[in-house]
């Protein structure tokens, strides 16, 4: 009996996307690391860590806006107007969060 392998290629895209998903990732998990660090010189070498992860996060994120990959919506005057308002009354709510 044989067994047929499924085809696992991915397409420029999918690896794309892939690496996309894992810079905002590492990106995440290195600033968490960077601000509860208590050691100096640790601190120093995961901020650099970070901004390495940005300026690759950067680079592959405009490769797929260019190539059609990844849209990014076109925020109308309504709906701008619309969060500054939410924002507005969440400071009035809690003016803790505006310090």
């Amino acid at each position: 009996m044989e067994i047929q392998k499924a085809d696992m290629t991915l397409t420029d895209q999918e690896r794309t996307q892939d690496m996309l998903l894992m810079e905002k990732h590492l990106g995440t998990a290195y600033f968490m690391a960077e601000q509860e660090c208590a050691n100096q010189d640790l601190r120093k070498a995961l901020h650099n860590l970070h901004e390495q992860v940005e300026t690759l996060h950067h680079r592959v994120f405009h490769a797929m806006h260019e190539r059609n990959w990844y849209q990014t919506p076109v925020a109308g005057q309504q709906a701008i107007e619309g969060e500054l308002i939410k924002w507005e009354q969440k400071q009035v709510r809690r003016p803790e969060l505006s310090t």
